[in-house]
């Protein structure tokens, strides 16, 4: 009876509780999203930890007390205090103060400093041609 019923199964494609090709292809797609995601999520963690020790000593500070989170509270001070001395953490700190400063801009002052910027990468880019041509001249 057992051999009939594989030769069953068999005929009509497998057992019932094996997956489809198409589910395992959707499995196999699954799986490759998942693990680019983790990935993006490493270097993004990563990057946080290189330029982002200010706040990861802020959020550190917040844990309850405990031998763990003591290790990790002193841990990220000490991680924070290579950081400054090195000077690392000087981008972050430029782009939160410039971040800083638009936040406090009206509208009509973001718009004037957007123009003004615009003006000064084409009068470098006018420059930098002026220099191109007066080298080869």
């Amino acid at each position: 009876m057992l051999d009939l019923l594989r030769e069953i199964e068999g005929e009509l494609g497998g057992h019932p509780d094996e997956p489809s090709e198409a589910e395992r292809r959707d499995a196999a797609a699954t799986r490759r999203a998942v693990v680019r995601v983790v990935r993006a999520l490493a270097v993004v963690v990563a990057l946080l930890f290189a330029f982002g020790s200010e706040q990861l000593v802020t959020w550190v500070n917040g844990f309850e007390v405990g031998r763990v989170q003591d290790r990790v509270v002193a841990a990220s001070a000490a991680w924070n205090a290579l950081m400054e001395e090195s000077g690392l953490t000087v981008p972050a700190g430029t782009v939160r103060a410039e971040v800083n400063e638009l936040r406090g801009m009206s509208w009509p002052e973001v718009r004037t400093r957007l123009e003004n910027e615009k003006a000064r990468g084409r009068e470098g880019a006018r420059l930098l041609r002026g220099a191109l041509f007066d080298g080869q001249g």
